[in-house]
């Protein structure tokens, strides 16, 4: 018997085959408009959240414009603006002593697909200002001085020297706690005797005068204002909430103020006293002349818990003085814009020094407490934003 073979192959396998790669092209096509669609609108999303960060800014700069124009000023409510809205909302909130400040609450909102993109920005708005980013800084321009200290706005005696430390994480100490934040200024001349160090910036509204040996960790910055027709540093002038009626004279052992704020017409300290703080934060007013002897401490540590604010208010040569003798030490922000400071020999400072002029004696030393940095001085200012913290909420 005999079989014949037909040498055919079977029939219909290339219909199959086509329709499987036709199947597979058109799987990963689909997996390809998806990713690009995702992509897309990924890409959107972004976008519009960015968008409304940015409406939520606009609005809260707008509301500093009305604040400054109105300080009743409460808000307003879908309010439309770069192809979104806003509403905002403005109440009272407990501030400085000179004023109140205002939370401020904006919510951005712009349409996307799916949803809305929204953004809350939060921020508090104020008059205060926050001068304490410096170790020691004399705020009178060099052209109203009359005396000998021309060219000595501030001035920092033989071996003198500035730093920073953090209260927060302990006392000051050369090895654990010590930076090189001791920024020093002025409007004026600076002027640094022989081995002065300074860890930390500087910057001299007109001229930086340096003796042999001076060191310097940061930037050295002068004549930011050539001629200083006006203070390159505009420090906020103070006057005292309550008007002080009497002074405070300490003349033997330690003299406490407990938590709360004090007012005197002037602060006289006999030698080897001491002024301390108890139960909380301290602010003291002194509208007239501050007399401090040999070996005072003022101030405990921390040096947040006490803010002492001598003359800072009148123009620029209306003045009083606060003289500190030998061995000296302040734990504290003084803010004295319209105050001469002197300090004595072996002086030292843990926290900020403010004032007219500033003349720190032989090996007297500012450690600059960074935990006061933002330590609130009063004024009747413009309203500023003082924090603000973004939310996104993801598109709905």
């Amino acid at each position: 018997m005999c079989v014949f073979g037909t040498g055919k192959p079977p029939r219909g396998a290339a219909l199959v085959i086509a329709i499987l790669v036709m199947a597979v092209l058109l799987m990963a096509g689909t997996t390809f408009l998806t990713i690009s669609s995702t992509e897309s609108q990924i890409a959107l999303n972004q976008r519009v959240a960015a968008q409304a960060s940015l409406l939520a800014e606009a609005a809260i700069h707008k509301t500093l414009a009305q604040l400054n124009a109105n300080s009743s000023f409460t808000g307003e409510t879908n309010t439309a603006l770069g192809g979104g809205t806003f509403t905002i909302t403005v109440t009272t909130t407990s501030g400085c002593a000179a004023t109140s400040a205002r939370s401020l609450v904006a919510t951005a909102s712009v349409p996307v697909r799916g949803g809305n993109a929204q953004v809350v920005l939060r921020a508090t708005a104020d008059q205060v200002s926050y001068p304490f980013r410096w170790g020691a800084f004399a705020a009178v321009p060099n052209t109203v001085i009359q005396d000998d200290r021309i060219e000595k706005e501030l001035w920092i005696e033989h071996d003198g020297s500035t730093d920073s430390f953090d209260s927060s994480l302990g006392s000051y100490d050369v090895t654990t706690n010590r930076g090189k934040g001791g920024d020093i200024g002025g409007n004026g001349d600076v002027t640094l005797d022989d081995g002065v160090q300074v860890w930390g910036n500087i910057r001299a509204g007109d001229a930086l005068h340096k003796g042999s040996g001076v060191t310097v960790t940061g930037n050295q910055t002068d004549s930011l204002s050539p001629d200083l027709t006006s203070p390159g540093e505009p420090l906020p002038s103070v006057t005292p909430g309550t008007t002080p009626t009497t002074g405070l004279i300490v003349t033997s052992g330690t003299y406490t103020l407990t938590a709360g704020t004090y007012y005197y017409t002037s602060l006289t300290m006999s030698s080897n006293t001491t002024l301390a703080t108890s139960g909380g934060p301290v602010t003291v007013y002194v509208t007239g002349a501050v007399s401090i002897g040999n070996g005072v401490t003022i101030g405990t540590h921390p040096g947040t818990q006490l803010q002492i604010i001598t003359k800072s208010d009148g123009s620029n040569t209306d003045f009083t003085t606060l003289a500190a003798g030998d061995n000296f030490t302040l734990y504290g922000s003084l803010y004295g814009k319209n105050t001469n400071i002197t300090l004595g020999n072996d002086s030292r400072t843990f926290g900020s020094v403010i004032g007219r002029i500033i003349r720190m004696g032989d090996r007297s030393a500012v450690h600059f407490d960074q935990a006061i940095a933002r330590r609130e001085v009063c004024h009747n200012g413009k309203y500023n934003i003082r924090l603000g913290t973004w939310r996104e909420v993801t598109p709905s």
